[in-house]
């Protein structure tokens, strides 16, 4: 029986092979088949045999038998890398077949869609490799190393799709999604002190902005914000800023907010401030990566491996790597109202370009089918001098609509209804040569002047004549309106512009060389003045060295107004520039020194504005320092005005001092600018005395630090747009797992998210784990069970037997390999080193 038994555990050993490179469906079934069954004479080895001991008779060697089929998921391997899970029909040399679906899965958006299809359809059942190449799919299997190979023929490949501007890739980092309840406030603390005029001329303001978050991304939000009158005249003790509370549907794109609104209305029509409820889809607002524009589509097919490369006005916009098959290019960029798109195409056989078109956009124009509104009802705002928010019993309802009717043209309509007043109108955007043109439309209706007028706009953006490949720009608008229209406002005061019109063009006619020309017409209704003005200029870039020179000529009535503004700026150094200005019109010369503000955490630059004018001379030193808890901003004016002028000399300190909480589930920290939105990167208690380093951003600045004053609180860049977090360990225990290290912060419109370093399970430990014949145990995968929570991590020991055995806290472990056939206890001491040095230990292997 001992012989019998240790060549069992021998058995048991070879099996171990296998264990890192599948998964398998029953306990140990590639080497013992179901049960019931004899054992696989594939599973023992031969028995040993004496020296001069002649070889068994033929006649009584055991008959072949065919090898076990057994079921199994593992990880296919196309193109040098990994796939999803398959489940393939194995023996020890064999591939016998993989089910259709989890192929299908598993190959995804690589096969062509009626290949697809197929094997959709074919869920369930197993295909051999000769049924797989007939379909174009050929797998080739590596008994040796239990791997399967797949590549695909040209016919089952399927188009290769990239979406530029609406893709975020998260990568292999830790997703985080907002607290399930957060609140940010930001607050500034500003004030003034004419230091020649006394105590009367002092001011102090505290002015704060703020949010709260029930529910986390998908809950309620609410925003506020007001200003606190501490020292000085002219003000209440207190004045409330806007109160809005908000909920977003973001698969519908729709927002639901009450509160203080603005109306939202194209700019013909005018603006106002309401309480009340509003309805708006706004795609910026809600799917900032969504692309809601008009782009550039390409579709072509590649004969072999390349590399594409889309550049736009000469600068390159994107590149991707991409396998023979068909390729479709969709919303490719545009760094421009108009651009320049070429594809260049490099592979094997060299570089080429294979299309070049232009391509213009704006952000006025929709794509076909989209369509965006805003819908509003409420009490208009009473018109007061002093602000706050005092409403008359005037009920509104307001409204604007805008589709893409195509990838070409927009339009929309906009109404505003009162009892006493209405106005309506139309908008519309459409491509043109070489940009896009807009007109608007509005009339209105005034029943206490029994006024009635209309208002008329068009507008062009773009690069009509090319004169120039480098990015140029033409903008041109026209306004008109009726003397008895009335724009939409608090007031409803007639119009007392007639005409507004104004061109400017600059033309980039090299790298180092810019011109730009335009001019604008004002004119009022009745007796106002007519004014009229032209300028014309010049930039060039010598090195890094900027100059400027504008000339303009302007007639206000019967004044006119004529001269050069000249200016350079010259850098100092890598951190330093220095700008200076004249303006010949005015007599007014300028100098400015500064330095260049720093863009990681701590923040520090200063600098030095010298003015000199025919009315008065004047000073103004500034600094700021910043770092994540604070920003600190001082300036010193010192102006001297003309003695003729009879006026005093004035000495006037300010400063602004910004700081703001945060809490997100019941952790509070300190931070610059939490008040719309911000990351919370909290430590665990066994990292007290360490530091962690906060980086956001693509570019890696350093954004905050987790220390003695609390989590490191940074400001949330953009709502709904992810952004990237990397975690730093300073200081902390050698060894010290930190978990992921990198997270995706994915917010909403205004959160809290929270992330926490560290843990109990903080300990690894190093181990080679051997046989109790002391042979390694090679290949074997498990689990770690902690014997108190029960909670499991997984382990596997390479070609020597060694393990890292990860998140481990104090208390007792079992290693259990290959389903418990070999198990290993240990404890962990709560005075063991973040990396424990276990040695060699024996396995215990079970009956």
């Amino acid at each position: 029986m001992a012989a019998g038994g240790a060549d069992h555990s021998k058995a048991r050993l070879g099996m171990l092979t296998l264990g890192p490179l599948l998964s398998f469906t029953g306990t140990a079934a590639l080497a013992a088949g179901t049960a019931g069954d004899p054992p696989s004479e594939l599973a023992l080895p031969p028995a040993p045999r004496l020296p001069d001991t002649p070889p068994a008779a033929e006649a009584s060697a055991p008959k072949p038998r065919n090898q076990r089929v057994s079921r199994i998921t593992l990880q296919p391997i196309f193109d040098g890398n990994k796939l999803p899970l398959v489940t393939a029909e194995l023996t020890l040399t064999e591939l016998r077949g993989i089910e259709a679906r989890s192929l299908e899965t598993a190959l995804g958006e690589r096969l062509a869609a009626a290949l697809r299809a197929r094997l959709r359809s074919e869920a369930g059942t197993f295909l051999s490799i000769e049924q797989l190449r007939d379909m174009g799919i050929i797998a080739a299997y590596d008994p040796a190393n239990l791997t399967i190979t797949l590549s695909l023929a040209g016919e089952a490949i399927g188009t290769q799709s990239f979406t530029f501007d609406s893709e975020f890739n998260f990568g292999a980092a830790e997703r985080v999604r907002p607290a399930g309840f957060a609140l940010g406030v930001t607050g500034n603390l500003v004030g003034s002190r004419d230091l020649s005029a006394g105590a009367a001329s002092q001011q102090l303001l505290y002015n704060f902005a703020g949010f709260a978050n029930f529910g986390g991304r998908d809950g309620i939000y609410l925003s506020y914000g007001g200003t606190v009158n501490l020292a000085g005249i002219g003000r209440r003790l207190f004045e409330r800023d806007r109160l809005i509370a908000f909920k977003d549907f973001e698969k519908s794109v729709l927002r639901v907010a009450a509160g203080d609104l603005a109306v939202g209305l194209p700019l013909i029509a005018g603006e106002a401030d309401i309480v009340g409820v509003s309805l708006e889809r706004r795609y910026d607002a809600l799917q900032p990566l969504r692309n809601i524009r008009p782009t550039g589509r390409r579709q072509f097919v590649v004969e072999r491996p390349s590399r594409i490369e889309i550049y736009a006005n000469g600068a390159l916009v994107q590149a991707l790597e991409v396998n023979a098959g068909p390729v479709d290019l969709n919303q490719i960029p545009a760094l421009s109202l108009s651009s320049n798109i070429s594809i260049i195409i490099e592979d094997a056989t060299g570089r080429r370009e294979i299309d070049s078109f232009t391509l213009a956009n704006d952000i006025e124009l929709l794509a076909g089918g989209i369509s965006e509104f805003s819908f509003s009802a409420g009490l208009m705002r009473k018109p007061t001098l002093g602000g706050g928010f005092a409403y008359s019993g005037t009920p509104i309802v307001s409204g604007q609509y805008a589709r893409g009717i195509n990838n070409i043209i927009t339009a929309g309509g906009h109404f505003a209804l009162m009892a006493d007043y209405q106005n309506i109108g139309a908008t519309f955007a459409s491509l043109a040569p070489g940009g896009a043109v807009f007109a608007g439309a509005s009339a209105s209706h005034d029943q206490q002047s029994s006024e009635t007028g209309y208002a008329l706009s068009l507008a062009y953006r773009g690069d009509p004549l090319r004169l120039s490949e480098l990015d140029s720009q033409l903008n041109f608008r026209i306004d008109h309106r009726s003397a008895g229209y009335r724009a939409l406002s608090q007031v409803l005061a007639p119009e007392a512009i007639k005409i507004d019109m104004a061109l400017d063009y600059r033309i980039n006619l090299t790298s180092h060389l810019a011109i730009s020309f335009g001019g604008t017409y004002l004119e009022s209704h009745g007796a106002g003045e007519t004014t009229r003005a032209a300028f014309a200029g010049a930039q060039i870039a010598l090195g890094r060295v900027l100059a400027s020179a504008t000339a303009r000529y302007a007639r206000f009535g019967e004044r006119t107004d004529k001269g050069v503004l000249a200016t350079v700026t010259v850098p100092l150094g890598k951190s330093h520039f220095s700008t200076a200005s004249y303006d010949s019109a005015t007599g007014q010369a300028r100098l400015e020194a500064r330095r260049v503000r720093d863009i990681s955490v701590p923040e520090f630059d200063y600098g030095m504005i010298a003015e000199r004018g025919p009315m008065m001379d004047r000073l103004t030193g500034q600094a700021r320092f910043a770092n994540s808890r604070f920003n600190l901003d001082v300036e010193l004016i010192a102006t001297q005005p003309d003695a003729r002028l009879g006026g005093r000399d004035q000495n006037v300190v300010n400063f602004r001092l910004q700081s703001g909480f945060a809490m997100a589930d019941g952790v509070f920290g300190l931070g610059r600018n939490p008040g719309r939105g911000f990351v919370m990167v909290d430590k665990h208690p066994s990292l007290t005395g360490a530091r962690v380093d906060v980086e956001n951003s693509g570019v890696g600045r350093r954004a905050g630090q987790s220390n003695a004053f609390g989590p490191a609180v940074i400001g949330q860049l953009s709502p709904y747009r992810p952004d990237n977090i990397r975690i730093s360990l300073l200081g902390g225990p050698a060894g010290y797992d930190i978990g992921a290290g990198e997270y995706i912060s994915d917010p909403g419109a205004l959160s809290g998210v929270r992330v926490k370093i560290g843990s109990d399970a903080y300990r690894s430990a190093l181990v080679t784990f051997v046989m109790p014949d002391g042979t390694p145990v090679k290949l074997a995968e498990g689990i770690v069970r902690n014997l108190a929570t029960g909670e499991t991590s997984g382990v596997f020991t390479n070609s020597a037997g060694r393990a890292v055995l990860s998140q481990l806290a104090q208390g007792n472990y079992r290693v259990e390999l290959m389903g418990g056939d070999m198990i290993f206890e240990f404890a962990v001491d709560k005075a063991a080193p973040a990396i424990i040095r276990m040695g060699t230990q024996t396995v215990e292997v079970t009956p």
